[in-house]
């Protein structure tokens, strides 16, 4: 009986590691994408990657990667969204920066040429004393950054409080005293500096035009009917989303949106997706 028992144990383990090593070759690999990519199979290699970030979560490497593919692939607008999520996952990649810092020279020269003559600023208003503060701090720089410098004044304060309380010598003391004061000091900024950077990620404030071309309207309306043009922005834009309007059932139908003092109005929420 006893051995009975022990051969079902057996063959239900033995099963489960087929099930589990089956299951394992069928899950999609960041590997089999950049093979497909490096193979000039952008479809695929897209596809690929949604299905990994679906499985396993997004990081900046896989949107960055997934972002390229895109844009081989000719899709300005999903390049650019992917980019822009990565950005938010690490601010200060330099490859990143860069693939958004080009895509966004062809996008804005999409933008003037929709202009058909008329002078029109293309690009986001220049941001004021506090807003550039705003975005060294929360945008520019990881929250994990942040987080990283916190944790190494913490442990200085804590060696001039250990030179403080076990030092004899008075000029050590006050050494320890008052730059444990400082490095306190600094640890905490850090931490404040690091939510500013982790509340940044979630924040939904900003989106991307995802439709071929999107007309800004001066009103949202539901009837379909379009009310004064405010201009066209192209595919791959980003704007700031001011406010939204919805349905009786809750649903987002339109979005505020501004990319600078010339370009603001409501377009409908299909042709925006929030990064």
């Amino acid at each position: 009986m006893k051995t009975d028992i022990f051969k079902i144990i057996i063959s239900t383990l033995l099963l489960q590691f087929v099930i589990g090593g089956i299951s394992a070759q069928e899950l999609p690999t960041v590997a089999a994408a950049d093979s497909a990519y490096n193979n000039g199979n952008f479809q695929e290699a897209i596809e690929i990657y949604n299905a990994v970030a679906m499985e396993k979560g997004v990081s900046a490497p896989l949107l960055f990667n997934l972002g390229n593919a895109y844009y081989q692939e000719g899709d300005i607008a999903n390049a650019m969204l992917c980019y822009q999520k990565a950005k938010k996952l690490d601010p200060s990649n330099k490859r990143i920066n860069g693939n958004l810092k080009f895509l966004s020279g062809k996008i804005e020269d999409a933008n003037k040429a929709e202009q058909k003559g008329k002078r029109k600023k293309v690009t986001e208003d220049t941001p004021n004393f506090f807003q550039t503060v705003h975005t060294s701090v929360a945008k520019e720089t990881s929250s994990n950054a942040w987080a990283g410098w916190a944790a190494a004044f913490f442990l200085l304060f804590a060696g001039c409080v250990c030179l403080y309380l076990f030092n004899s010598n008075v000029l050590m003391r006050k050494t320890g005293f008052f730059g444990g004061i400082i490095l306190l000091g600094l640890s905490m900024v850090c931490l404040v500096c690091a939510y500013m950077g982790a509340a940044e990620v979630e924040n939904h404030e900003y989106g991307v035009v995802v439709t071929y071309k999107a007309e800004l309207q001066t009103e949202p309306n539901f009837n379909g009917d379009k009310s004064q043009n405010e201009g066209v922005l192209t595919r791959g834009t980003k704007v700031r989303i001011i406010s939204e309007e919805t349905d009786a059932e809750g649903n987002i139908n339109w979005y505020k949106i501004r990319l600078n003092s010339d370009y603001i109005g409501w377009v409908e929420a299909k042709d925006i997706a929030v990064i």
